[in-house]
């Protein structure tokens, strides 16, 4: 990202994750999609859903699974540079 760096690829190393799954499908019977997010509620019978639900969601399909291999929306190096001029970051 960082314009006229020089980058040195060195391959995938052992153990590492090429995808990440961020709902599973068994989470998908708790979890609704909104317009920028998701909420997956949660499973406890002393929990009630209707005091903490969060209106303008829909319900997923059941077995839904959101993972980093099937994200339709990737960001640019430009938006991602854009975005990180707004961060102020004290060391």
């Amino acid at each position: 990202m960082l314009p006229g760096c020089e980058i040195k690829e060195v391959g995938i190393r052992e153990g590492e994750k090429l995808h990440e799954v961020m709902i599973t499908q068994y989470d998908s019977f708790y979890t609704y999609e909104y317009d920028r997010h998701y909420i997956i509620y949660p499973n406890f019978e002393w929990w009630n859903f209707k005091d903490h639900f969060t209106e303008g969601g829909k319900k997923v399909k059941e077995f839904f699974e959101y993972s980093s291999n099937n994200n339709k929306d990737w960001l640019s190096i430009e938006d991602i540079q854009n975005r990180l001029k707004g961060i102020n970051i004290v060391f």
